[in-house]
């Protein structure tokens, strides 16, 4: 066994999702998809490839080196640029994709934008493609509100950049109507104060995953989205409606080892656990150092899948365990109570083999990935990212990119229906 353990990747649901996102949002609205952090773990020369595929319009990465790694992979879809950018080496692939045109950067203050200025006239090629971020109550990057008529002053007389967006970003779109209504009053209010300086063409994006569903109001002409795409997105509309978006991901593994213990008897470092009957104890090859996280949570409220296939052809299928994880989570160990499945003569030792699916794709299921990241105090991105390289990324599903969005209906009558 070369591994032990795979991240299966469902390009097919991908493809869904996209279509779902686009379902959502007006014909003429682009649609940007964030990939940054190597597509939140999934690895995003793939993911950028299939999202490109799907017919997004553009694609949002944090620095240089994501960019760099999205085109060399051949991707040719327009990339936007969140961090500040202050410095760019000539002759390597990020000039020449703004040659072409197909990068875009992020300005975040006046001072900023005359750094990108004066790296236009390094590059010796046209102005460069900018996108204005307001700060309008995240208080992370962008311009804030007393600096945004000098900097959009500024770029419309700067021959070396050409404005061609504006954006702000919700701090809790998720959760709170009022604030994220207030960051959007904020937004508009110095898109009304500025219009002399905004190009008629100039994308407006503001929502992200979450607003898409809160409101059409946060639609404007794109917006972002990165949970939305992994199927991982738990929201809902505002009269209680969820989109039919599947999850992506489901991790593997499989029970290496076994042992019978009596009552009694205390489980892992810490002794955190006891046994209270005769157990069935399984050992799965995995831990925090693959990703899988520790947490505060008991235990008892975290459950991987053990998945059995049946024993003979005859039978065919496969039968499915929800087995609760028992004791602190190792390096490179998880226990597992294997008490209530029953023994296979399919599998050494009766349960050695069988699958053990850490993370599920089901949104009913113990084990699916929002729900753990909810038991540990995560956010499902958290638990995305922190999945190690070393875990073999599987590309499965065959995708559906060649059919139109527009042949694939939301039913809302009928919440977690498509129909075609």
């Amino acid at each position: 066994m070369r591994t032990t353990s795979c991240l299966n990747i469902n390009l097919a649901a991908l493809d869904r999702n996209v279509a779902v996102i686009r379902e959502l949002i007006a014909p003429d609205c682009d649609l940007c998809a964030v990939v940054k952090a190597d597509a939140y773990g999934l690895g995003a020369a793939r993911i950028a490839h299939q999202l490109s595929e799907s017919g997004v319009n553009m694609l949002a990465v944090y620095n240089l080196a994501q960019a760099e790694a999205i085109s060399l992979a051949g991707v040719t879809t327009p990339q936007l640029v969140l961090m500040p950018i202050r410095e760019i080496e000539l002759g390597g692939e990020i000039h020449r994709l703004l040659l072409a045109g197909r990068l875009h950067f992020v300005v975040h203050g006046e001072s900023h934008a005359q750094e990108l200025a004066a790296i236009s006239d390094q590059l010796g090629g046209g102005p460069i493609p900018v996108h204005i971020e307001i700060d309008t109550g995240m208080s992370r990057g962008g311009v804030i509100a007393s600096e945004a008529g000098r900097t959009f002053a500024l770029i419309a007389d700067e021959r070396r950049l050409r404005l061609v967006g504006i954006f702000t970003h919700f701090s809790n779109s998720r959760e709170d109507d009022a604030r994220t209504h207030n960051q959007m009053d904020v937004f508009e209010k110095l898109l009304q104060d500025h219009a002399a300086h905004i190009p008629d063409d100039a994308l407006i994006h503001v929502a992200n995953s979450h607003a898409i569903l809160r409101d059409s109001r946060f639609h404007r002409r794109m917006v972002r989205t990165g949970l939305a795409w992994t199927g991982l997105m738990q929201s809902q509309t505002v009269d209680g409606w969820k989109p039919p978006l599947e999850s992506i991901v489901r991790w593997e593994s499989q029970i290496v080892h076994t042992k019978l213990l009596p009552c009694d008897v205390a489980v892992g470092y810490g002794s955190l656990w006891t046994t209270r009957r005769p157990t069935r104890l399984g050992i799965v090859p995995v831990g925090y150092f693959d990703g899988y996280p520790v947490g505060s949570a008991q235990s008892d409220r975290r459950w991987i899948r053990v998945i059995a296939e049946s024993a003979t052809h005859a039978q065919g299928g496969s039968r499915a365990w929800d087995v609760p994880i028992v004791g602190a989570i190792n390096m490179d160990q998880i226990m597992v109570d294997l008490t209530d499945v029953p023994p296979s003569i399919a599998y050494g030792d009766g349960h050695i083999g069988m699958t053990a699916e850490l993370y599920g794709s089901q949104p009913s299921a113990r084990n699916f990935l929002p729900r753990v990241a909810e038991a540990v105090g995560a956010h499902a991105y958290e638990l995305l990212c922190r999945l190690s390289p070393r875990i073999p990324r599987q590309y499965v599903g065959e995708s559906m990119a060649t059919i139109n969005a527009d042949s694939l209906r939301i039913d809302r009558q009928s919440p977690g229906a498509m129909t075609g």
